[in-house]
């Protein structure tokens, strides 16, 4: 019966150290943040030829006419034609309501937007001018980006998970422990934040009429990382 109870109790104590050794250790979950700023090296820039008539021949030449001007004017300040593209091209019928509610047809509409990107920024300003003196209509988009964002990325990566670890430290600390491993870490994500100006058409279309160069400020980009990291700190 001794022997018994002493092989029991053996037993109990080995399963109890597997099962204690089994549960995972606590742990201390945080998120952390980093960002890096950027001086912008590339533009991307998107004019809009938008053209009106009623016959629909004389629209489509209108516009092809217009849009070759667009694009030679700007091939003209020694961006590659390669950096030059069409973003969209519409053709469309043109209607108008009468008082009495029916619909009339009043014309047609064509719209072709050029898409260029340059990395030299001082020429900005002159790729929008020429191209609203030159059949552009419509300023629809200007972006500033970098051409190698990666190295800024995963600096802003790195310092998130820096600013993760030092949260959990100041948190084990008050708490007595210390971290001894990670479970788990999530990217909630990893950009690059830049400013987008939609508002900026109508300005430009004023100073190139009155014959001033388009200023362009490119700012400075901010290149944002968010994580969620699991510590394991000691019991």
């Amino acid at each position: 019966m001794k022997i018994f109870a002493l092989t029991f109790l053996i037993t109990m104590m080995i399963c109890a150290t597997t099962f204690a050794e089994q549960i995972p250790p606590p742990i201390i979950s945080v998120s952390g943040e980093g960002s890096v700023e950027a001086q912008p090296d590339r533009a991307t820039i998107s004019v809009g030829v938008v053209t009106r008539d009623k016959n629909p021949s004389a629209v489509q030449a209108a516009n092809a006419k217009a849009a070759s001007s667009v694009i030679n004017s700007i091939v003209a300040l020694g961006i590659q034609r390669r950096n030059i593209s069409t973003g969209n091209y519409s053709f469309n019928p043109v209607y108008r309501h009468t008082d009495n509610g029916k619909r009339l047809l009043d014309g047609y509409e064509a719209t072709n937007s050029v898409t260029v990107i340059v990395d030299d920024l001082s020429l900005v300003g002159k790729i929008i001018d020429a191209a609203l003196n030159h059949g552009a209509n419509r300023v629809d988009s200007l972006n500033f980006g970098l051409r190698d964002k990666a190295a800024y990325q995963d600096e802003a990566l790195r310092l998130a998970i820096r600013d993760a670890r030092h949260k959990a430290e100041v948190a084990a600390s008050a708490l007595g422990k210390s971290i001894v491993g990670v479970r788990s870490v999530s990217i909630n994500s990893n950009h690059v934040s830049a400013p987008r100006n939609y508002k900026m058409a109508a300005a430009m279309t004023e100073d190139s009429a009155a014959g001033f160069e388009t200023p362009i400020e490119s700012g400075t980009l901010t290149c944002f990382a968010n994580v969620h990291v699991e510590f394991e700190i000691g019991r």
